[in-house]
């Protein structure tokens, strides 16, 4: 409809009008449309947009998610300084000059695991070492990994310190792993009975594979720690000469060893061996001295070479 007809009545909401100045005239054009200048699907177009970006921010959200569990269970898995080198595509070994290892297992486990059902097997490992979990976190010692009834445990590794203080965390956490399987009984009524052995010296840590990387340690000093568990006693945790000369070096704690003595162990014949009973935290005033004393000393037992 043009500004020039009769009938050009419509409202000024559904036209556009422009002037146009000719050489002897002034025009004022106006377009305009019946039904206005909005589509007839423009309500439908606004719904499937706002659809369309909820979907999307949904999506997008879902994908945030699991991306954040899927780091959340990698940062459980592996230490903080290992998963940064993996996410970079780097090889994550290390070598420690001093950390003390940690190995435990149920006595009797077969045994229990033919009068059992799997069912009831896997229900007891995992109420048991749920709780000695617990206990690793609170002695900030790393858990290493669990195979059948078999934990493992460092001091010292991924996290450096000095060798007494890494075989004081893991010795700590030992006694305390006894004193728990002593009460504990699971919802079946079952009791667990270990027996646990810790070894201290050089090791190599690093991470297994790229197809659910594993963060394990290498070197006799964990193969040692091994057989410290192997020829131990029920109930009690089993030590060798270098964990038990670090332990006397604690500056918080004075550890109740007792001798053993010599132990045949596989690959290395005799070895004089400890038994870990307990500890007592020193009085505040005393370990300030012995701070004061080994602070004058350069023992850099974590550095790698």
């Amino acid at each position: 409809m043009l500004a020039g007809d009769e009938d050009f009545d419509l409202d000024e909401n559904f036209y556009v009008s422009i002037d146009l100045d000719t050489t002897n005239n002034l025009w004022n054009i106006k377009v305009g449309n019946d039904n206005g200048f909005v589509p007839s699907w423009k309500n439908g177009a606004v719904a499937a947009t706002v659809t369309g970006a909820l979907l999307l921010s949904f999506m997008f959200m879902i994908i945030c998610i699991e991306n954040q569990i899927r780091h959340d269970l990698l940062r459980e898995m592996l230490p903080p300084k290992a998963l940064r080198k993996i996410k970079k595509g780097q090889t994550c070994v290390e070598k420690y000059n001093v950390a003390t290892v940690f190995f435990s297992d149920i006595v009797g486990y077969t045994a229990m695991s033919a009068e059992m059902s799997a069912i009831q097997v896997m229900k007891m490992l995992n109420e048991f070492y749920t709780e000695v979990d617990k206990i690793a976190t609170k002695h900030k010692v790393c858990k290493i990994q669990t195979i059948g009834d078999a934990y493992m445990v460092t001091g010292g590794v991924p996290d450096r310190c000095l060798g007494p203080e890494g075989a004081k965390k893991v010795a700590l956490f030992a006694i305390e792993t006894i004193e728990l399987a002593k009460d504990f009984r699971t919802s079946d009524g079952a009791k667990v009975v270990i027996r646990a052995g810790v070894n201290s010296g050089p090791l190599v840590a690093g991470v297994v594979g790229t197809k659910r990387p594993q963060y394990t340690v290498f070197g006799d000093t964990v193969n040692n720690a091994a057989r410290m568990e192997s020829t131990s006693e029920k109930m009690r945790i089993q030590c060798t000469d270098i964990t038990y000369r670090l332990l006397r070096d604690s500056a918080t704690h004075v550890f109740d060893i007792e001798s053993r003595g010599g132990v045949e162990v596989k690959g290395n014949g005799i070895m004089n061996t400890w038994f870990i009973n307990g500890a007592t935290e020193k009085s505040k005033k005393h370990q300030s001295t012995l701070i004061e004393i080994e602070g004058s000393t350069d023992d850099n037992c974590g550095d790698i070479h």
